[in-house]
């Protein structure tokens, strides 16, 4: 049982450059809540309706799935099947989300008292990276979040339309149920009314669910890629600190032209200390996040997989209406995105962690003193120990990512040469 203290958040963290937008979503999902509000028990509690509502709607999207049987056309049935498995997904990541809230405030908490000292401390060059990764960070959001909002307003304005204009093609359940009738778009995607003919089920929980999907995974997906390109940002800071080797850094008013070479051997030293112990804090900071993602994104390394497959071979054999058609595409665009960007995030991250070695080697070590650069070999010796990321039995990696697609192309491939006989 997790205690309110524990996952209330400073006003401070909720401006932070890099989680602004994603945190005043979680604060009012209900995720976290901030150490101003007079009742942070009504916020926590709606993430438990809203985290349960995401399972509710998952189950009862595979009871008419798996109840359904047969449908009358493969484009229909992948759409369902899509829909479904994709919240099935989702319903992993929330439940593991809502599992793990302790660890994220503990990450966001760090990460932001890193942040704000690194704000006193950086030079123009480090501030450019930071605004750099702030609009990266941007782009990916809108990547992922236009495709789902796009969908979302399809599948709602169809509804609207056709409640105002043609009601009848929208009350028609019995109608559909006997196979004298075709849902709308809407209640495709979800079937709620096949299991319990009411207006409130029937209808608007369709709308709910949709809303749920809509801003739940593209929220938690990017939320997570903050939190891999604010380790990618960190690795490239202290592999462009390394290569300067400049001790005012850690004393702004020391003037080195002043120091005797035992002190200036001294500092060098100290500064080494430094980067090492903030070497060790990244490392930390990766275990923390792999530990956070490894369910989930093992999760989606399975059902993608054969989700991508079963959609390019639904495109390509059946026969979709342009609705199905535009659907199946943002499906496997998101698929592809979700997938991208965590294995290339990873990528980064373990590029960035190599690059150190060779900042080490960069910097002015043949003008130190051999104390200096015992320590500087020492700091290269330690970085060459490996630090990937895991998802399970899943390595995340760029070269992981391209197997899924190799992968799925060669199923697809294989379904439409069987179909083809």
């Amino acid at each position: 049982m997790f205690k309110v203290k524990e996952l209330q958040l400073s006003p401070d963290i909720f401006e932070n450059p890099l989680f602004r937008m994603h945190l005043h979503c979680f604060q009012w999902y209900g995720y976290v809540a901030s150490t101003e509000q007079s009742h942070p028990w009504f916020s926590l509690i709606r993430c438990i309706v809203f985290t349960a509502s995401i399972w509710i709607s998952c189950a009862l999207m595979l009871t008419r799935v798996f109840l359904s049987g047969s449908y009358e056309n493969l484009s229909v049935g992948a759409t369902s099947w899509a829909t479904a498995v994709q919240y099935f997904a989702v319903s992993i990541a929330t439940l593991n989300a809502y599992m793990q809230r302790e660890r994220v405030v503990f990450m966001l908490r760090q990460a932001h008292a890193d942040l704000q000292a690194f704000k006193l401390q950086a030079d123009d060059q480090e501030l450019e990276l930071l605004d750099s990764t702030q609009r990266y960070l941007r782009t990916i959001t809108m990547m992922l979040w236009v495709p789902s909002v796009v969908a979302g307003l399809m599948a709602w304005s169809d509804c609207i339309y056709r409640t105002i204009f043609l009601p009848q093609t929208v009350f028609n359940a019995a109608a559909v149920h006997r196979g004298e009738a075709q849902p709308i778009l809407l209640f495709k995607l979800f079937p709620f009314a096949d299991l319990c003919d009411n207006f409130f089920i029937g209808y608007l929980g369709p709308w709910y669910a949709l809303g749920l999907g809509i801003t739940t995974i593209p929220l938690w997906h990017t939320f997570i890629t903050c939190l891999m390109k604010y380790i990618t940002l960190k690795l490239q800071i202290l592999n462009k600190r390394v290569i300067a080797m400049d001790i005012t850094r850690m004393k702004p008013d020391l003037v080195v032209q002043h120091l005797t070479p035992a002190e200036l051997n001294l500092w060098r030293l100290r500064l080494c200390k430094q980067f090492v112990g903030e070497q060790l804090r990244i490392r930390q900071f990766v275990h923390e996040l792999q530990q956070l993602i490894r369910v989930p994104v093992f999760a989606d390394f399975i059902i993608f997989s054969v989700l991508m497959c079963f959609l390019f071979f639904a495109l390509t054999v059946g026969v979709p209406s342009k609705m199905d058609y535009s659907f199946m595409f943002i499906y496997l665009f998101v698929m592809a995105a979700i997938l991208w960007i965590y294995h290339w995030h990873a990528t980064l991250i373990v590029e960035s962690k190599d690059d150190l070695a060779f900042a080490c080697y960069a910097c002015d070590w043949y003008n130190f003193d051999v104390p200096v650069q015992k320590r500087l070999l020492f700091m290269m010796q330690h970085t060459q120990r490996p630090m990937k990321m895991r998802a399970l039995l899943v390595d995340m990696n760029l070269k992981t990512f391209l197997d899924i697609v190799r992968g799925a192309y060669s199923y697809f491939n294989l379904l439409r040469g069987t179909h083809s006989y």
